[in-house]
């Protein structure tokens, strides 16, 4: 049983006039006055969901990481597995840019369980065409395609490897283990065609390996 399941943002924060230690930290343009932060609770919705709002606000992605081990391990109860901050010359811009991070996170994003116990997620997005955040951070040219997936690392390594021969995309990015929050991931890129077919397959193998854990 696939089953969409929901993601979160835990806390949104508007800075309307960002030190200048932040903004050389920060590598803020030099115009840019004003900072926006936001947390969810899964790493690799929050990567996408800044992508999408870099290409509907006039903004730019300064900062996204996730927490060593995820939410669970959180230093306090207000848990955020992955904090992202964007940047603009205008509060209204940040305030805009934000929104539209949240709405991607709450709404369409592509992450799914297997079982009602969620003992397994899979993250696999389909990206119609790549925003400025992802061709500045993964190097994918303007106007491609692209798809975002991941899982635990086994079942990662196992679907990836049937994705990229099912959909012949290639990889702009491998999240190679171990990463911080103890998953394994890619970003794909090619024609739209070929990453649908790589994405459709992705989530295919992972429910397979999921159903057949020792074939």
């Amino acid at each position: 049983m696939i089953k969409r399941i929901q993601a979160h943002v835990t806390r949104m924060k508007l800075i309307s006039n960002v030190t200048q230690f932040h903004k050389e930290f920060l590598k803020i343009p030099k115009d840019h006055l004003c900072l926006g932060i936001i947390a969810c609770d899964v790493e690799n919705v929050m990567y996408l969901a800044l992508d999408e709002a870099s290409k509907k606000a006039n903004i730019k992605v300064v900062y996204s990481s996730a927490a060593f081990t995820g939410h669970s391990n959180a230093w306090a109860d207000i848990r955020g597995q992955v904090v992202g901050m964007i940047s603009a010359k205008n509060l209204e811009d940040v305030r805009k840019g934000l929104e539209y991070t949240r709405s991607f996170i709450e709404k369409e994003a592509e992450l799914y369980t297997f079982d009602e116990d969620r003992s397994l997620l899979c993250y696999a997005h389909l990206i119609p065409r790549a925003g400025k955040y992802y061709q500045e951070r993964y190097g994918i040219p303007q106007g491609m395609a692209a798809g975002h997936v991941a899982c635990s690392p086994l079942e990662n390594t196992y679907a990836l490897d049937k994705a990229l021969k099912a959909g012949n995309t290639k990889i702009a990015e491998l999240f190679e283990m171990p990463v911080k929050s103890n998953i394994g991931g890619a970003v794909l890129y090619g024609s739209y065609a070929a990453c649908k077919s790589s994405i459709d397959s992705y989530i295919q193998e992972v429910e397979y390996c999921f159903l057949h854990p020792l074939d």
